[in-house]
């Protein structure tokens, strides 16, 4: 009943909210003569999001913890493919419709109809034609199944990743991708102490979503005592870790994905009754349930509800400093208009042309600086080139084999990673000279001119709600960094597990691991005891290992430079970023430039409005008064979000 309630309360939260914001644009449209500052993109997108509804769920965790196994249980039966190294090599969606249904969904958009039996196939490590071929599906972006699934809210979905640690590393780039568009995560632990690569991770999931739950499998395979004991020390691992950064504080849960599916199948009702009461389901069902309510209820609509605050004394500000300026051009007529035409030419000279070619030049010295960088990333004496190399004239005979075998998934991680950092140093920089321009735009306007003091203003903010503004964040990246380096992740890491049937097999990167040593295990024997042999066959198999590795970084330069489809056209990866890069400045540019001429252009324009029309003053005065009413519907928002705030 205490999810319900916090439904209802979420709910009426989210209908007010949106009235509020309606009611807002509604308010500004009605007198176009007044030119009304320009709602946000922000504002656009919170009230679009709490609308939606949509909440993605993303289950996370080491590979073989038992995340497939787990959503299988929650939904009742073995659905999604599990008990193989590769079962989760994509991405699968998993959303409620009491129709199930399968889909392939590419990265384009489009999607193809699979059966159940298909999903093993287009989940699994390898995708070919009868022919033996790639075919399209080396392009899918992810799987999605509809299938009843009462136990979640409406609009949320489930994401089932590959998870960290497999023998692929661009298993976890893909996971990692992913993660970063997830509304919450579920942890999936098994029950001994969290390894160093789960806490590591762990970090990054803190840094992206406001909510985790953490889900202990596999409880039937060992004693209470021992699953106990296990709780405690991972909870204090992840207070060590991450406490600090958790809105929600720490929730161990524990569940049997084997008593859950028991249960579900079990004919004899006390008997599924009994699997069902300690399998753990019910505790995992109600923190879900409470995580999309609070994050749907109380983070969405406080981003949305700081974007009205934020537009509220936007707009009050604009009405108040024209109301005063219609004021003083009563008496002060000439002096204002002349005050405001200065102004206004004087920051058409200072922010014209030359100072937008000035942050121009700067932006593209920082794109310059990009593309040395890159290019050193595969340089023959760059970091990763010189890594792998001193790694490789190290290895001994009885290293060489289990080397070799996951070497191109690594150096393709590796790449991932540093075009990762690349691009957000290169994002950091630009927002950085962007941030200085709009200062600059606002410095060069005499002080008093655009603006007024606090004093002036009745502020109706009650402290701004506190939470990590991630969810807006990820849909609108100033310079599209998250779609960019997820075309890479998919590029890259996606394409690179199909290059078997890509490239020829003469390629060493995709050559069996024997064929790159040149020699199989069975010849070592037969030269044991030739010792110059066997050394100058180890010597043999690191050159074949060398050229494995300059051909795979070559190999990923191509997918960069090279090879990819964006939005229907030919275009790199490298040569996508840089364009979007450069349209994105030009419009923020462009955008600033408007704002603070808009803003001259208007208050002018209400210095000589008022002369014409001797009502201004009063019209003004009622829309201060008419727009202030906000204020109280803003009060009552913030009251009802103190109601579904986390504890």
């Amino acid at each position: 009943m205490e999810n319900n309630k916090e439904k209802i309360s979420s709910t009426q939260l989210k209908s007010e909210i949106i009235k509020l914001m309606d009611g807002m644009v509604a308010f500004q449209k009605a007198y176009p003569k007044f030119d009304f500052p320009k709602v946000s993109e922000n504002f656009k997108l919170t009230r679009e999001l709490i609308e939606k509804g949509e909440f993605n769920l993303a289950v996370c965790g080491k590979v073989k913890n038992g995340k497939s196994s787990l959503i299988n249980a929650l939904i009742g039966r073995e659905l999604l493919p599990v008990c193989t190294d590769v079962a989760t090599s994509r991405v699968f969606k998993i959303s409620h419709s009491n129709e199930e249904k399968f889909y392939v969904v590419y990265g384009n958009g489009d999607r193809k109809e699979i059966s159940q039996d298909e999903l093993a196939t287009y989940g699994s490590q390898a995708v070919i034609n009868k022919e033996g071929e790639a075919d399209i599906e080396n392009t899918i972006s992810y799987i999605q199944v509809f299938t009843p699934m009462d136990f979640l809210p409406e609009g949320v979905s489930m994401i089932d990743t590959p998870g960290i640690g497999s023998t692929y590393p661009h298993h976890t780039a893909i996971t990692k991708q992913y993660i970063k568009q997830a509304d919450a995560a579920m942890f999936v632990m098994n029950p001994t102490p969290l390894e160093d690569i789960e806490v590591d991770f762990l970090k990054e999931i803190v840094s992206v979503t406001p909510g985790i739950l953490f889900v202990t499998t596999k409880i039937d395979q060992n004693g209470n005592d021992s699953v106990e004991e296990s709780l405690k020390r991972n909870r204090q691992i992840i207070e060590t870790a991450v406490d600090s950064e958790l809105p929600f504080g720490i929730s161990m849960l524990k569940m049997s994905s084997k008593l859950l599916l028991e249960a579900a199948a079990e004919k004899d009702e006390m008997t599924s009754a009994f699997n069902y009461e300690i399998s753990g389901y019910d505790d995992v069902k109600s923190a879900m349930n409470n995580m999309v309510f609070t994050i749907l209820g109380y983070y969405r609509s406080g981003l949305a509800y700081n974007a009205c605050v934020e537009y509220y004394k936007d707009v009050l500000n604009t009405l108040k400093l024209r109301h005063e300026t219609a004021v003083k051009a009563a008496t002060e007529y000439d002096n204002l208009l002349k005050s405001y035409e200065s102004a206004q030419a004087n920051f058409n000279e200072n922010m014209g042309e030359a100072k937008k070619k000035e942050l121009v030049s700067k932006i593209e010295a920082v794109l310059k600086t990009m593309e040395y960088d890159f290019n050193q990333i595969f340089a023959p004496k760059g970091n990763i080139i010189t890594k792998y190399t001193d790694e490789i004239e190290k290895l001994s005979e009885a290293e060489m084999t289990t080397y070799s075998e996951d070497l191109g998934d690594k150096i393709v991680a590796e790449v991932q990673n540093e075009w990762d950092k690349l691009t957000s140093l290169v994002m950091s920089r630009i927002e950085e000279l962007i941030t200085q321009f709009d200062k600059d735009c606002y410095l060069s306007i005499p002080e008093g001119i655009i603006t007024i003091s606090k004093d002036n203003i009745d502020d109706p903010l009650v402290k701004d709600v506190q939470m990590r503004d991630r969810i807006g964040k990820m849909r609108n990246e100033m310079f599209l960094g998250t779609a960019i380096t997820g075309a890479l992740s998919t590029v890259v890491g996606g394409a690179y597990f199909f290059l078997p049937a890509l490239v020829t097999p003469a390629l060493p990167v995709i050559a069996p691991v024997m064929v790159v040593l040149g020699i199989g295990s069975v010849l070592w024997g037969a030269i044991s005891g030739n010792q110059k042999a066997k050394q100058e066959t180890l010597q043999k198999n690191k050159s074949n290992l060398l050229k494995h590795l300059s051909e795979t970084m070559a190999y990923c330069r191509k997918q960069i430079v090279d090879v990819s489809l964006a939005d229907g056209k030919y275009q790199s990866l490298y040569q996508g970023f840089v364009n979007a890069t450069r349209e994105q400045v030009k419009n923020t540019m462009s955008n600033i430039c408007s704002k603070y001429s808009n803003q001259l252009e208007s208050m002018k324009k209400t210095v000589v409005e008022s002369k014409k029309n001797p009502q201004l003053v009063m019209a003004l005065e009622h829309l201060v008064t008419e727009w202030s009413k906000n204020k109280v519907l803003i009060k009552d928002v913030h009251d009802k979000l103190e109601n579904v705030k986390p504890e």
